[in-house]
């Protein structure tokens, strides 16, 4: 989201998009084809495709609720759990069954020894196992002491073991372990599935990055479309305001936007709620814009100053078309190829964005998944789980690194000069 990326076209020259100079094709014709021979950048674009199919039908896909936080997903002390890992549900089963309900204390751990200092496997519960009155069998949650004890196999034998297990008044006959959730990515500290967050992640992020840039876009390119058409006190009064809001740091621009306005308290955003989107990530798109169109009215207008002088634009004034007319069928038309190039880029800006601000606490609140937030909730186990904020911070590189490698095709394929 930086007011650099405008330099990116600064180079490209409008032109009639309807006939190219050098061919019968059209300007649109010839662009496809030069972006079809770009290999770098029709692999940003099969990576932009794949992140939005992956967004479209990231319920299909996830494996869990990314915001469920299981039972079993994470250890006795609260660690995440590694990669692969499985959640692992205990059946218990006693030697009679009880008269009445009958409650096994949850100090009791269940380890492949009695020597729980020298078990290879212990797993905990955190709460008491309970029977009902004539069953003999119960299955719970249970939590390994340490992470890697969840790759436990379910062929291990386990035993009771602990303080209280001289104290039961009904013996226990036999104690096994089961594969349950699967966890390909392992878990967050809050027992969270890391591979569904990181899915619904890409749909947050995308979904910051079109929406913002597409508010953005049309924001500038309307100022600056009145800006260069008209000129006079109403181009300085438009540039002048650009250059007041070009003044703030984006980033912390943004950051007080959504700092001071509580997006709950507006009838508009409960409203989007009702249907169903979520409200915090429309109100980060909307502020996103409020700082990012300054570049697209700038680079409209210096497009806009050129092609008014041009003879279809006279031609057309002379014929009695509206002003409106002539800005919106004439002149942004040949001042389109520039702004979609800036816009490729400035998705990439503004999910980098999105990301700062969650990663800072302003953006996205939980439990919906961001890869920003992913990332500051698990800083403090960096050194136990070094996944967990890994593999998010690779998701937003790979993403902004695609952006971009899709961007620079655009502008090449665009630009007249390398016909």
């Amino acid at each position: 989201m930086s007011s650099s990326l405008g330099m990116a076209t600064a180079e490209l020259q409008p032109m009639d998009p309807k006939q190219s100079p050098q061919s019968g094709d059209s300007l649109w014709k010839e662009a496809w084809k030069r972006l079809l021979k770009d290999k770098v950048a029709i692999f940003g674009g099969i990576v932009i495709l794949m992140l939005i199919l992956i967004s479209v039908f990231a319920s299909v896909l996830s494996p869990h609720d990314p915001d469920k936080q299981y039972a079993n997903g994470t250890s006795s002390f609260g660690l995440p759990l590694p990669i692969g890992a499985h959640g692992k549900t205990m059946t218990m089963t006693l030697e009679k069954a009880p008269a009445r309900d009958y409650s096994v204390p949850s100090t009791i751990s269940f380890g492949s020894d009695t020597d729980l200092d020298r078990a290879d496997y212990v797993f905990t519960t955190r709460q008491n196992i309970t029977f009902k009155a004539g069953e003999t069998t119960t299955s719970f949650a249970v939590n390994p002491r340490q992470p890697h004890m969840a790759n436990a196999s379910e062929s291990v034998q386990l035993t009771p073991a602990g303080n209280d297990l001289n104290n039961l008044s009904i013996p226990i006959a036999s104690v096994s372990i089961k594969n349950t959730e699967s966890f390909p990515m392992g878990t967050d500290s809050s027992g969270r599935d890391v591979l569904s967050r990181l899915i619904f992640g890409a749909r947050v992020s995308l979904q910051v990055g079109i929406i913002a840039v597409g508010l953005a876009v049309t924001i500038g390119s309307v100022l600056g479309l009145i800006s260069g058409y008209f000129g006079g006190w109403i181009d300085s009064a438009i540039m002048r305001f650009t250059d007041i809001m070009m003044a703030f740091p984006d980033l912390l621009l943004v950051m007080a936007i959504v700092a001071v306005i509580n997006p709950s308290e507006i009838a508009f955003f409960n409203l989007i709620r009702s249907w169903g989107f979520t409200p915090e990530v429309l109100f980060i798109c909307i502020a996103i814009s409020v700082v990012s169109w300054t570049q697209y009215a700038r680079l409209v207008r210096s497009q806009v100053l050129t092609v008014r002088e041009m003879e279809f634009v006279e031609a057309s004034r002379s014929l009695g078309a509206t002003d409106v007319y002539i800005m919106f069928r004439h002149i942004l038309p040949n001042v389109i190829a520039p702004i979609i190039v800036v816009g490729t880029m400035g998705i990439a800006g503004a999910i980098m964005t999105e990301a700062s601000l969650s990663f800072l606490g302003f953006g996205v609140k939980a439990p919906t998944s961001s890869w920003g937030s992913m990332i500051n909730e698990s800083l403090g186990f960096f050194r136990d789980a070094p996944w967990i904020p890994l593999i998010p911070g690779l998701a937003i590189a790979i993403t902004v690194f695609a952006f971009n490698l899709f961007g620079d095709g655009v502008r090449d394929a665009l630009d007249p000069r390398l016909k």
